[in-house]
């Protein structure tokens, strides 16, 4: 559901076509008609945006049927716990849940608790408006079970008669879901309908497992996540849920889409879903142990991810004296998303912003916003493989030609930095299931391209050379860093391979470690993310194995990839590897690309608008000089004005970019013309065009 897979998701779909070879039974519920649907056993055609009512509808069969599997629900699940006095569902109050406060419109969630404990004790869909009791903060550990104090307390009814346990009241609200009524709302048949849950059902229990596939037709509306509650829920009632074969499977829409999420680009998480500590909760590591260790599971073993990571990044500074520099994490305030700092922008408190892979001014949800954000901003650095919307929205945006905005109103100046592709550069991908493979190096980068790797790597150091020598307080969290990487190739690239190791993490010898079991918490470890800790198991780099598939048996159990952990790179942590294991050490070289190669150029502003050098009020940097773009958003005087003079930057900028809806170099652009029949009077050589250079007034063709 939610997902054509057969076309935006072939590598992994052979596996569906290959399962379906064997005997499995594939049902594509799609409002379209797709190749996924050519390939399923079954397209049931809904209305799109009726997912829930779907699903609603397979709950209620389950439970009507009574074809749960019973010995899982009650063991693995909170079904037979039961809720306290005073909860009362939609029906009974006129379509909402007992608690709801029509003048904020939120809920007070107390009324949801479990009988038999406290009030700060709520069941799992309770939202977390509210301040939250020690043993559910944020992060993967307030979903443990084992995380509540007194959980033997919690009165239950093993036979599910209860009328107020989770079981009956599932039941109970789910009851108007009926074949009937999926029928009326979805437009599928209820004689299809039947047939599907009563595969779903058929091939579910102890000895047979189903699993749910969805992509952004699920996560990509409103509700999206209702879906997948939805969804969660279906398979704990058939006990499809930690079993081989079961769950819920998001397929990520990008080659380490997951990576981003397991080393996190998240405001709010640090790596292996650590929660970030809260300014107003979490005053030393103490408290914050106590806060997000659970009893059991996972999270039992919290301590020891967090104390592995700060000794990854702070290496010898982190000692237990200072709490192994947890002091140096920064805090959460608030809500710092993206859409916040956006409407921080608008009210001028914040003044600088990096984009990396991002494109707000047609991406994010009002769009519109982002883009009056941006034009309160005083500098923006974006780095792309091509010039996208956000870095232009000040002469091209929808509000200039409105007249909303005026280019010369808009005080922004826009970095452009170009960015290396995927093919230039060494690396992980992490798929869907955390499965890894090692990608490496095609080619190298053209022109001025570099890898995020590499630029975050320089910029950092460049920033610690300049704080070098520093007693200020606030500057020991990145003088302390251990922001040591071996560099290679011509632009000193940073060496992927030991961020992996980093990242795998050592014992106190320096030993790779095989298991996030091995982890402590007495700073004998360094790991940069505890899921992945094993993904350099014996000092190998187990995501590269490339063993051939007619090598092996048909689950191809040696790779590619590293199924038992997963690992991946990070550009924003810092790493530290034993000496003995780093390879050429970056000490003694000058780090970076040389000076000499190339540089930021910042031309001043020559003229005011109208002169041939400007488009609207911004410069451009001279066409013969290969350095990064500097937009400039001012017409204000500036101390730099007639300088010209380069900066020490190791990221330059292509002299010959194409238009944005180009996403390549000139060079890489210059394929060959389309051949003319012969007799049409033209010359059927393959000339390939001259190549394209940006100008002060666009892209422009230059002649050979």
């Amino acid at each position: 559901m939610g997902s054509n897979m057969a076309e935006c998701h072939p590598v992994g779909f052979q596996w569906v076509v290959e399962a379906k070879e064997r005997g499995a039974r594939i049902f594509h519920i799609d409002p379209r008609f797709t190749r996924t649907s050519a390939l399923a056993d079954r397209h049931v055609p809904l209305r799109a945006g009726a997912d829930i009512a779907f699903l609603g509808g397979l709950i209620n069969y389950i439970l009507t049927n009574e074809r749960d599997f019973r010995e899982y629900v009650t063991a693995y699940t909170n079904a037979s716990h039961i809720i306290a006095e005073g909860i009362e569902l939609p029906e009974d109050l006129d379509g909402v849940f007992s608690g709801f406060d029509p003048e904020t419109n939120t809920y007070d969630d107390t009324s949801w608790q479990y009988a038999g404990v406290g009030v700060d004790v709520v069941a799992a869909a309770g939202a977390r408006s509210r301040r939250l009791p020690a043993h559910m903060e944020e992060g993967g550990q307030a979903f443990e079970g084992g995380s509540i104090p007194n959980i033997e307390e919690i009165e239950k009814d093993e036979t599910l008669q209860h009328p107020r346990c989770v079981w009956q009241l599932l039941k109970r609200h789910y009851a108007r879901y009926t074949p009937e009524f999926v029928a009326e709302t979805c437009g599928v048949s209820e004689e299809l309908f039947v047939q599907v849950a009563e595969t779903l059902c058929a091939n579910s229990g102890r000895d047979r497992t189903s699993a749910f596939v969805y992509s952004v037709g699920w996560t990509q509306h409103t509700v999206g996540v209702q879906y997948i509650r939805c969804a969660s829920i279906v398979q704990l009632l058939l006990g499809n849920m930690g079993r081989p074969g079961g769950g819920i499977l998001a397929l990520r829409g990008h080659a380490s889409i997951q990576g981003s999420t397991d080393i996190p680009t998240l405001f709010d998480l640090l790596p292996g879903y650590l929660p970030m500590p809260a300014a107003d909760r979490h005053p030393d590591l103490d408290t914050y142990r106590r806060a997000t260790t659970a009893r059991k599971g996972f999270w039992s073993n919290g301590p020891a991810y967090l104390v592995s990571l700060l000794k990854a990044w702070w290496g010898d500074a982190a000692q237990p004296e200072n709490d192994f520099c947890f002091d140096y994490l920064p805090r959460l305030t608030g809500d710092h998303s993206a859409y916040q700092t956006a409407l921080d922008m608008l009210d001028g408190k914040v003044s600088g912003y990096f984009l990396f892979g991002e494109n707000p001014a047609v991406g994010s949800a009002n769009s519109r916003l982002h883009r009056l954000a941006m034009a309160h901003l005083d500098w923006l650095v974006v780095r792309d493989l091509t010039m996208i919307e956000s870095a232009t929205f000040w002469k091209d945006g929808p509000e200039i030609e409105t007249g909303e905005l005026r280019p010369e109103d808009i005080n922004t100046e826009v970095f452009f930095l170009p960015a290396g592709a995927h093919v230039e550069k060494d690396g992980t991908f992490t798929n869907t299931q955390r499965l890894l493979q090692w990608h490496t190096k095609a080619l190298e980068p053209k022109q001025d391209c570099r890898s995020e790797l590499g630029f975050m790597y320089h910029l950092g150091r460049r920033i610690r050379e300049k704080l070098a020598g520093s007693g200020d307080p606030k500057d020991a969290p990145l003088l302390d860093l251990t922001w040591d990487y071996p560099v290679a190739g011509p632009f000193e690239e940073p060496e992927a391979d030991a961020v992996l190791r980093e990242i795998n993490g050592w014992d106190a010898g320096g030993n790779p470690l095989s298991g996030y079991t091995q982890l402590t918490d007495d700073g004998s470890t360094a790991c940069g993310c505890w899921i992945y800790c094993g993904c350099y198991a014996e000092g190998v780099n187990q995501t590269a194995r490339r063993k051939p598939g007619r090598e092996q048996t048909w689950v191809a159990p040696s790779g590619p990839g590293h199924g038992r952990t997963t690992g991946g790179f990070s550009t924003t942590a810092p790493r530290r590897t034993p000496t003995a294991s780093r390879g050429r050490s970056a000490s003694g070289t000058s780090g970076g690309m040389p000076t000499s190669a190339a540089g930021l150029a910042r031309t001043s502003r020559t003229s005011c608008p109208g002169s041939p050098r400007t488009t609207g009020r911004r410069t451009t940097r001279s066409a013969s000089r290969r350095s990064a773009a500097v937009i400039r958003s001012s017409c204000r005087p500036t101390a730099r004005a007639g300088s010209g003079r380069r900066r020490d930057w190791p990221m330059g900028r292509c002299p010959a970019t194409t238009s944005r809806t180009s996403r390549r170099c000139a060079p890489r652009c210059t394929r060959p013309t389309r051949r003319t029949r012969p007799g049409s009077g033209s010359p059927t050589s393959t000339t390939p065009p001259t190549p394209l250079r940006r100008s002060s007034t666009g892209t422009t063709r230059i002649r050979s």
